[in-house]
C-alpha cells in the first residue's frame, strides 16, 4: 500500500510539473507569409503613385499582401486628404497615415490634382467618402513608422519610398521614445527587410557617378542622411527613372479602360486635370516587383552607395554590398509591365 501511495504522489507531481510547462510554453514568433509593407509616398504631384498605391490595395485586397500604413511625405494636409480618399475607395479606411511636417515643401509638381480630395457631386455631397476632417490629428510620419515597425516581427517589413526621403530621414535620426527602447537606425537594422527606393538615374554599368534624381532632388539633406545612415544589413532596391520611363499609360486610355464608371479617383484625376505631361510609370516598379515574379525586372549586382557634395550618388559593385537597382527591359517587357498595371483597374 505504501509503494502504491509513493506511485500515485510522484504521478500527480509529474502530471503537475507537466501541466505547468504547458502553461508556460508560448509558440514561436512565425514570420508572416505575405509582405507586410508600409508606402511612403509624394502623392498629389504625379500619377504614377495613384497606380503604385491602386497595385497595392489589389494585392491586399487578394491576400497576396498586408499594408500596415501610409506615409505621406509632401507636406500639407491636402495631400494626406488624397491618401485618405484612397485608402477609403479600396476599402481600406482603417489604413493609418502619417503625414510628414518637418520635410520640404516641394517647389513643383507635375499635376496638382490635391482639389480631388473635395470634389463633389451635383448635390454637393463629397465623391469620395475620407476617414478623417481633421488633418491636424494625424501622427508625424516617422512617428507613424516608429509604431508601426515597433509592432512587426523582426525583419519582417518592406518600406516602398516612392518620393521625398524627408521621413525616412528622420526615423533613423529619432530617438527612443514610448513606441520602442531602440533608436531610428536600430528599429530598422532590427525590423525592415528590404527598402525599395524610386530614385537617381542609374543606367547599367558600374563605378559611375549620376545625377541626383527627382526625388532626392526635392530635398538633398534627406537624401544624404538616408543613404549615410541606412543600416548595411538591410538591403536597398533602388528604382531609375530609365526603368519607368519605358512604360506610359496615356490618359486616353486610362479613362478607356475605367470604362465601368466615373465615381473613380484615378479617372476623375485624369478627366478633370492635364496629365499629359510626359507621365511614365515610375512608382509602379516598386510593388511589381516585389509582388510578381522575381525575374519580371532584372536586378544589377550587389553594389554600394556614396554620395557627393553636390548630391550625386556613386554605386561601386560590391558582391557583399546591400544596394541594387533595377535595370530597363525591351519594348515587350515595358508592354507586360503596362499590362500588369491596366490589369489593376
Amino acid at each position: 500500500m505504501k509503494h502504491t501511495k509513493n506511485f500515485i504522489l510522484l504521478a500527480f507531481a509529474a502530471l503537475s510539473l507537466f501541466s505547468c510547462e504547458r502553461e508556460n510554453l508560448k509558440p514561436e514568433p512565425q514570420q508572416p507569409s505575405v509582405p507586410q509593407i508600409i508606402l511612403d509616398t509624394d502623392i498629389a504631384s504625379s500619377t504614377d503613385d495613384l497606380f503604385a498605391m491602386q497595385l497595392l490595395y489589389r494585392y491586399a485586397s487578394q491576400g497576396r499582401c498586408n499594408l500596415l500604413g501610409v506615409v505621406v511625405d509632401r507636406m500639407g494636409d491636402t495631400n494626406a486628404a488624397v491618401a485618405d480618399l484612397m485608402n477609403n475607395y479600396y476599402g481600406f479606411p482603417s489604413l493609418p497615415i502619417g503625414l510628414e511636417r518637418n520635410g520640404t515643401y516641394e517647389r513643383f509638381g507635375y499635376i496638382n490634382y490635391t482639389p480631388i480630395a473635395q470634389a463633389t457631386d451635383t448635390n454637393g455631397n463629397l465623391l469620395f467618402a475620407r476617414t478623417y476632417s481633421d488633418y491636424s490629428s494625424l501622427p508625424d510620419g516617422y512617428i507613424l513608422y516608429r509604431q508601426l515597425l515597433a509592432n512587426a516581427y523582426d525583419g519582417s517589413v518592406t518600406i516602398m519610398l516612392t518620393g521625398i526621403p524627408s521621413t525616412i530621414a528622420n526615423l533613423l535620426t529619432s530617438d527612443a521614445d514610448q513606441y520602442s527602447p531602440l533608436t531610428g537606425v536600430e528599429l530598422v537594422r532590427r525590423k525592415v527587410k528590404r527598402l525599395y527606393f524610386m530614385a537617381t538615374k542609374l543606367e547599367p554599368g558600374y563605378e559611375q557617378e549620376v545625377s541626383a534624381g527627382y526625388n532626392r532632388m526635392m530635398h538633398p539633406e534627406a537624401a544624404r542622411t538616408l543613404i549615410q545612415l541606412w543600416p548595411d544589413e538591410v538591403d536597398v532596391i533602388l528604382s531609375p527613372s530609365a526603368v519607368g520611363n519605358l512604360v506610359e499609360y496615356t490618359p486616353e486610355q486610362v479613362i478607356s479602360d475605367i470604362d465601368w464608371t466615373d465615381i473613380h479617383p484615378i479617372k476623375q484625376v485624369y478627366m478633370r486635370y492635364d496629365c499629359n505631361t510626359g507621365q511614365r510609370m515610375w512608382d509602379p516598379m516598386l510593388p511589381l516587383q516585389e509582388m510578381e515574379d522575381d525575374d519580371l525586372i532584372a536586378l544589377s549586382p550587389r553594389g554600394r552607395i556614396s554620395i557627393g557634395a553636390d548630391i550625386k550618388v556613386s554605386f561601386i559593385a560590391d558582391p557583399e554590398g546591400n544596394f541594387r537597382y533595377q535595370m530597363p527591359g525591351d519594348e515587350a517587357w515595358a508592354q507586360r509591365m503596362l499590362n500588369l498595371i491596366r490589369a489593376s483597374n
